[in-house]
């Protein structure tokens, strides 16, 4: 059984800003900081035998406190990115709105198979969360550590709740929230989601 601690990036400047990040970088605020600070001196109570993070800026930010405190190797993957948003990216959704009306209406519609122009639909968003955890899951037992974005922590909550896609999101995605999922003999189980004791304060927005 491979037991994930998830994590999602703390604040960056454009979370504050409503801008969408996709896969273009945005550092992390003061605050975004201090969150990375204390999930990392969190996550150093679990423990763990591997850290992986997404490749871009922010994650690696957020999981460069956790590999000091735990004393691991930080493994980059880009399986575990945002989503493409391609021609959306650095924008905020009442921009996108008003610059790309019809295209905005498809992305509000959460059709899987949809892609914004120059981006990625949420089923080849899902397929590339799936083979990294699944990936991770076959050559390591223990806890691991993931830190990743939004979009992609979306993806993994609706496949170990079995949920679709398109269906409406009730649940938290918060800046350096732990989030847990197991995967035994192929089989993914939600056991924890949106913990953000550890922190002071937490947002839920873009990437």
């Amino acid at each position: 059984m491979t037991r994930f601690l998830i994590v999602r990036h703390g604040e960056t400047l454009w979370n504050r800003e409503h801008r969408i990040q996709g896969q273009r970088n945005s550092v992390l605020s003061a605050t975004g900081l201090r969150q990375a600070q204390a999930t990392a001196q969190r996550l150093r109570e679990e423990g763990g035998v591997r850290l992986v993070a997404s490749d871009l800026g922010r994650t690696v930010q957020t999981a460069q406190p956790v590999a000091a405190a735990l004393g691991l190797e930080l493994e980059l993957d880009a399986r575990l990115r945002e989503r493409c948003f391609g021609e959306f990216e650095g924008l905020t959704p009442d921009e996108v709105c008003e610059r790309m009306p019809d295209a905005y209406v498809r992305w509000q519609s959460r059709k899987p198979s949809y892609a914004m122009p120059g981006g990625e639909s949420l089923l080849a968003l899902r397929d590339r969360a799936r083979a990294c955890l699944e990936s991770i899951a076959a050559v390591t037992s223990g806890t691991v550590m993931i830190v990743t974005h939004g979009g992609t922590l979306d993806a993994m909550y609706r496949l170990a709740a079995s949920l679709a896609l398109d269906a409406p999101r009730t649940w938290p995605l918060l800046n350096s929230s732990i989030n847990t999922i197991e995967i035994e003999a192929g089989l993914w189980h939600l056991r924890a989601w949106g913990d953000v004791a550890h922190l002071p304060a937490a947002e839920d927005d873009f990437g």
